[in-house]
Order: structure tokens, then C-alpha cells, then sequence
């Protein structure tokens, strides 16, 4: 494989897997309005989504791996199952992705 595909190859994954830690890191926060009491005045409550927060840690170390990743390709010729495992990872933090924006959230 030539170095500059190797390079594009490489910068798709991680792209893909920062992607996948914004996605997981924009759930982490839940805020909700409670009802106004006596004094007219609706009070705003924030949450942290547990889920997410697991998420964009594991979104955030496929991420450090695939920039390691990218680095070693840059310099070297890399062997195919390193490509296999890093084509995981990013499967990986996409998945982990998309768990996080399809679970439920609490109820308040």
C-alpha cells in the first residue's frame, strides 16, 4: 500500500473516532426545569449521564490510539493486523457512539 493511502486510511479512523467522542461527549449533561413554585420562578437542575460519560472515555482512548496509530503509519510501513485492529477500534468508538445516543435517559 502506498504511504499516502496509508495516511488517508489511517486519518479516516481516527476522524471517525473523534467524530464518535464529540458525539458521546454532547450527551453527558441532561438539564431540566422544574415546574414553578410559589414565587413564579422555574428552577433548572443539570444531570450528568453516567453512560456517556463511559462513552466518551472509551471514545476518547480509540481516539489516542488511532493518533498513535496515524503517527506509526507516517513513518512505517505498518503490519496488516495492526490495520485490522485499528479498524476495530474505530468500530468500536462508533458503536460505543451510538449506545450512547440511543439509551434512555432518566427520569426526573
Amino acid at each position: 500500500m502506498a504511504r499516502s493511502q496509508r495516511i488517508i486510511i489511517a486519518s479516516g479512523f481516527l476522524l471517525a473516532a473523534a467524530l464518535a467522542l464529540v458525539v458521546a461527549a454532547s450527551q453527558i449533561g441532561l438539564t431540566r426545569y422544574s415546574a414553578p413554585g410559589a414565587s413564579g420562578v422555574a428552577t433548572k437542575q443539570i444531570a450528568l449521564f453516567e453512560p456517556a460519560i463511559v462513552g466518551t472515555v472509551v471514545s476518547a482512548l480509540a481516539t489516542l490510539a488511532l493518533l498513535a496509530h496515524l503517527l506509526v503509519v507516517t513513518r512505517r510501513t505498518v503490519p496488516r493486523w495492526q490495520w485490522g485492529v485499528s479498524g476495530t477500534v474505530c468500530v468500536l468508538a462508533v458503536l460505543t457512539a451510538v449506545i450512547v445516543s440511543t439509551a434512555d435517559r432518566p427520569v426526573f
